[in-house]
């Protein structure tokens, strides 16, 4: 009961910091019930300065007699999941002239994996299908 107490009484006063677009703000809730405890309220919104955009990749005409790069993420650190497997099969079967090169990214799927794209930039891979696999 305490806890539906301190929700009951807090939660309004951190969507009211949330929609008044504070950065940042601290409310105590004052009841006797909660014991004057404090919830920090962040707001989500992004920054006044943008990311630099970087434009997509051309499209290739065909990808026959091309090298695709079939990257599972490696999804919170699993290790190989079937999904990229299966598209592999799939283009063997369906798409025999297209290389395809299997690779588990390191980390997770959050996690940048620079050592593989340098080395799918020096095997001139033609394209690259990444994939959430989990």
């Amino acid at each position: 009961m305490e806890r539906r107490a301190l929700l009951t009484k807090c939660l309004p006063a951190g969507a009211a910091v949330l929609a008044s677009g504070s950065l940042a703000m601290q409310t105590a809730c004052n009841t006797a019930d909660t014991g004057n405890r404090k919830i920090t309220v962040l707001n989500p919104a992004i920054t006044e300065a943008f990311a630099e955009r970087v434009p997509l990749a051309p499209r290739l005409d065909t990808l026959e007699g091309k090298t695709i790069y079939l990257v599972d993420t490696n999804y919170e650190g699993l290790g190989r999941t079937p999904v990229m497997e299966e598209l592999q099969a799939w283009f063997t079967r369906n798409m025999p002239r297209v290389k395809t090169v299997f690779k588990l990214k390191s980390g997770n799927y959050a996690s940048d994996d620079p050592k593989l794209w340098e080395e799918i930039a020096d095997n001139k891979g033609d394209g690259v299908i990444i994939g959430v696999a989990g």
